[in-house]
């Protein structure tokens, strides 16, 4: 960093539209640091909601004059740290370290939606900002539609498909406790839900079954974390797996259906990305087409250290 850390977070600030104190009625969370795509690598900063979330991601990066300079910009916003390099899993899970003291269960808005999130105990707070262009692109395609939330964590997908009036959403992820506060998320904006609609499982064994049953979807959202545990105990590499999970979606859409598939791995490059959806057409013996790619927003210019959620729309 050859600029002074107060420089660099004011240049991060401006080239934000809206500016943070013009946040609308509608959204009140955005990034405001992006690690080197604002000058300042192993670092980024949030603002969610009434706080900003500042998460150091390279151990030897000091977090210290980046808080100070949004402290004496933002006095009033309690402001929270996490160490992500940690391999303490209290260092990992944040604290608050300046402003006034605040419940660190909070509520953001996101286009006119309402989320729960954490600001500590866990290492992620329970939204990825870099995947709003494609929650709103969900909520677009949602009307009358069957949606099924592959890895869904606290159900962002599924809110944005339920206010986009989806005929029925389904939740599926193997953490009870994501899947309580995607509950709690549909409560807050006021969506239907039942049985069905949050479902602790295994997402292949989930799609295992639903292959052999009667149901189909016309939307399956896939958006899995680079690496993730099999009920079984055996470890899936993106890198390596992915082609067999997306295969393993196309028998369970119905006719006319689609695939949004996500890749948040920086082991997984926009070209391996692609060869590992024809390699998936191959083994579902299906033609799948690029209908559309989705990044993340403005307000994510690029850091090549940091991934970010990078989404494409296939025709099954």
């Amino acid at each position: 960093m050859t600029a002074p850390i107060a420089a660099l977070l004011d240049r991060a600030l401006a080239r934000r539209r809206p500016p943070l104190h013009e946040l609308d009625e509608e959204t009140d969370c955005q990034r405001l640091v992006n690690g080197s795509g604002d000058g300042l690598e192993g670092l980024t900063a949030d603002r969610l909601g009434p706080s900003i979330l500042v998460e150091q991601h390279d151990r030897d990066v000091d977090a210290v004059p980046l808080i100070a300079a949004l402290a004496k910009r933002f006095p009033t916003l309690p402001l929270f740290f996490k160490e992500r390099w940690s391999p303490d899993r209290e260092g990992r899970a944040g604290r608050q370290v300046r402003g006034p003291e605040i419940d660190p269960g909070i509520v953001v808005r996101e286009g006119g939606l309402r989320f729960r999130l954490r600001l500590t105990h866990e290492e992620h707070v329970g939204l990825f900002l870099d995947a709003r262009p494609v929650r709103r692109r969900v909520r677009e395609l949602a009307e009358g539609r069957r949606v099924l939330n592959l890895f869904s964590y606290t159900c962002g997908f599924g809110v944005a498909a339920a206010a986009g009036k989806a005929r029925a959403t389904t939740n599926v992820d193997n953490k009870r406790s994501a899947l309580e506060i995607g509950r709690a998320n549909y409560e807050l904006n006021e969506l239907a839900f039942d049985g069905r609609t949050f479902l602790r499982d295994d997402a292949i064994r989930h799609l295992t079954r639903a292959a052999k049953g009667a149901g189909r979807y016309d939307l399956v959202v896939v958006d899995p974390p680079p690496r993730f545990e099999r009920a079984s105990g055996k470890l899936v590499e993106l890198a390596t797996g992915y082609a067999r999970l997306i295969a393993r979606c196309v028998p369970i859409l119905d006719s006319g259906g689609q695939l949004l598939l996500g890749a948040n791995a920086l082991t997984v490059t926009d070209a391996a990305f692609d060869a590992q959806i024809a390699e998936a057409a191959e083994l579902s013996r299906s033609r799948l087409e690029v209908m559309e790619r989705i990044g993340p927003g403005a307000d994510f210019p690029p850091a090549p250290e940091r991934p970010v959620a990078r989404f494409v729309l296939l025709a099954g």
